[in-house]
């Protein structure tokens, strides 16, 4: 790629199977509900392991730009620009399990080295970090256990459900949550 371009790279295991991950990864038309700064995604096209999706991002003006996309299948989403004025040329997400329910996902994302790169909306676009805890939020939503953490990791919502009804812990407490009678109005 050359001497312009700029590699940032982080990495995070997921409580969830490989196959759910590339599910959500491979879901363009989903990326506007959990990627930050992204208003609106769309798919274009897509064949066999191939696809060509739209992302409209909310940078300091509104920016379209097209990706190509290669997967491989619970393994690895690539996506190369092909089309808009963005800093990003690359993004990899690669998959790999990491033992019963667990995947480890590493995420590195190549940017182009241009004039915009000086503005820190445009740095801060896909960050490897903010990208992967954004797609931990995303998958928490698919799990029957969601948990809410706070920047030291210390859960401050779970939530599971069970025959006998929702268990809360809300900073400590438990609350069970059971469903009202429909007997009862």
């Amino acid at each position: 790629m050359g001497l312009i371009t700029n590699t940032r790279k982080a990495a995070m295991e997921f409580h969830c199977a490989p196959g759910l991950l590339y599910d959500v990864l491979t879901d363009y038309d989903g990326y506007a509900e959990w990627l930050p700064q992204v208003a609106q995604s769309k798919e274009l096209a897509r064949e066999g392991d191939l696809a060509i999706a739209e992302f409209e991002v909310t940078l300091p003006a509104k920016e379209r730009f097209v990706i190509e996309c290669v997967h491989t299948r619970n393994k690895m989403v690539l996506w190369r620009t092909i089309g808009g004025n963005i800093p990003i040329w690359q993004v990899e997400w690669t998959i790999t399990p990491a033992g019963e329910g667990r995947s480890n996902v590493s995420l590195v994302v190549t940017g182009k080295f241009q004039r915009t790169s000086f503005v820190p909306k445009y740095r801060k676009f896909l960050d490897p970090v903010k990208g992967l805890k954004a797609l931990q939020t995303q998958i928490s939503t698919f799990l029957p256990e969601i948990a809410v953490t706070d920047e030291e990791g210390e859960r401050i919502l779970e939530l599971t459900e069970t025959d006998q009804g929702v268990v809360c812990w809300i900073r400590g407490k438990k609350y069970v949550l059971k469903p009202e009678s429909e007997e009862n109005p």
